[in-house]
């Protein structure tokens, strides 16, 4: 390794690591066309990074070659449901200068972590660009394992699904709630069941079939119902996509999607896939971008057979608690 120099990034380090930032994605931009959208510009990315930087929550490291900062990690402290105090790493909290090798992020992670440990924060998690496979690279050298894929769909490359199930596919209304209702629960019945193995918990179910209801009311977002014999068998939720440099112009999310039990495997998510497609288009929409659980089977199959390209994987690593104690600068641990 370079004789590089490691310090806490402040304020007066944005432009630096704006510039970085913006190297970073013309680079990701290469392989992935829709990364070079209107949120690249050194102003918008610059304020990106103030917004990241001026949080209280946020703890990040540079490190500098010949007083030249040729990368960055920052982490924002969040506390959840599920993960408790957790550090997260968003997609633009870490860039390299270009040339410089993977295993300078392991550095940067070795510095960072610690400040995350005295937070409490034992779970680490860090949003991964994928074009360029350093990034990759190092977190996975880091026993950070893949949990979310992020991925975005070019409408103007989707090829509809030939073998379709015959279903009515109709835009829900406000009359729909009790079927949004019985509808919420879909998908985290499937994540609480092998492989995904995800708990729920009461409250949450409660918050989701309250915003699958309110869903409906929402002049932006647009409910799809596919029906079989005149009963709902599965739905599409789409939602004007944030913009941002990780979002492509132009695009809309399907934000959540699911089938029933006894309806999978016979074609109906691929009639709801062609209809939401062409309905997009008719909107003006070019992308549709989506996000799915690597342990979800089914979802890891049907996204990318659907044309969805993965740009980005959340990546997470668990350290033992029982670090926060066990170790050798703990004065108890001296007479070992």
């Amino acid at each position: 390794m370079k004789n590089y120099h490691f310090r806490t990034v402040t304020d007066q380090d944005i432009p630096s690591m704006a510039l970085l930032l913006m190297g970073r994605q013309e680079r990701e931009s290469k392989h992935f066309p829709f990364l070079k959208n209107s949120s690249l510009q050194k102003e918008k990315v610059e304020s990106q990074l103030q917004n990241l930087l001026t949080n209280s929550s946020a703890l990040g490291m540079g490190a500098f070659l010949h007083d030249q900062l040729v990368g960055y990690l920052v982490g924002m402290i969040r506390i959840g449901t599920r993960n408790g105090r957790c550090a997260v790493v968003p997609y633009e909290g870490a860039a390299l200068l270009a040339g410089e090798p993977a295993e300078l992020i392991r550095y940067l992670y070795a510095e960072a972590a610690v400040l995350w440990l005295d937070h409490g924060c034992f779970t680490h998690s860090a949003f991964v660009p994928l074009a360029d496979p350093l990034y990759l690279e190092a977190f996975s050298r880091l026993s950070f394992g893949i949990e979310q894929v992020y991925a975005v769909l070019d409408l103007k490359e989707y090829k509809p699904f030939n073998n379709a199930a015959e279903v009515k596919i109709r835009r829900a209304t406000t009359e729909d709630r009790d079927v949004m209702g019985r509808m919420s629960s879909l998908i985290s019945k499937h994540q609480n069941a092998t492989p995904a193995f995800m708990p729920i918990f009461p409250e949450v179910l409660a918050d989701i079939r309250e915003g699958f209801q309110r869903s409906l009311e929402d002049q932006d977002t647009v409910v799809l119902l596919a029906e079989k014999d005149g009963e709902a068998v599965g739905f599409h939720m789409y939602d004007t996509a944030s913009p941002g440099i990780m979002t492509p112009d132009d695009a809309v999310e399907l934000c959540v999607a699911g089938t029933l039990p006894g309806y999978r495997r016979c074609g109906v998510g691929q009639s709801m896939m062609n209809a939401g497609c062409r309905m997009m288009r008719e909107k003006g929409y070019r992308y549709i971008t989506t996000d799915w659980r690597i342990t979800n089977l089914a979802s890891s199959t049907f996204w990318p057979k659907s044309g969805f390209q993965p740009l980005a994987y959340r990546m997470a690593r668990v350290i033992d608690p029982n670090y926060a104690w066990a170790n050798l600068s703990n004065p108890c641990m001296q007479q070992f």
